[in-house]
């Protein structure tokens, strides 16, 4: 239960995040939500260019010197591997269920 709680806090805020024109979240809410649309590139590998135009959309706006520096920090990584790692410990139906819900509600 705690897991898909992390999982769906991750979309939602993800959701959020793609509507705005910059890149207005902290490090670590940014590694969380690359970590989960990387995993669901994993998970869905027929619709990772759909995942990869969502991170896309997340640094809309941000210099790539911005995003590189992100990317960098402890933030970003310990956020990243947190998600990674609370998804790989979900059952792969649910994984599969919540990224697409992912692609669903971002059209």
């Amino acid at each position: 239960m705690r897991i898909q709680a992390v999982f769906c806090f991750a979309a939602a805020v993800l959701i959020s995040q793609l509507a705005l024109a910059e890149m207005p979240m902290s490090n670590d809410l940014f590694g969380k939500s690359e970590s989960t649309l990387d995993f669901c590139a994993q998970v869905k590998p027929d619709s990772a260019a759909k995942y990869q135009e969502r991170k896309k959309s997340l640094v809309k706006g941000a210099t790539e010197k911005e995003v590189a520096e992100a990317r960098e920090s402890k933030e970003y990584q310990d956020g990243y591997a947190s998600v990674t790692n609370e998804m790989r410990k979900m059952p792969k139906d649910q994984v599969s269920d919540a990224c697409n819900a992912i692609l669903q509600e971002n059209k």
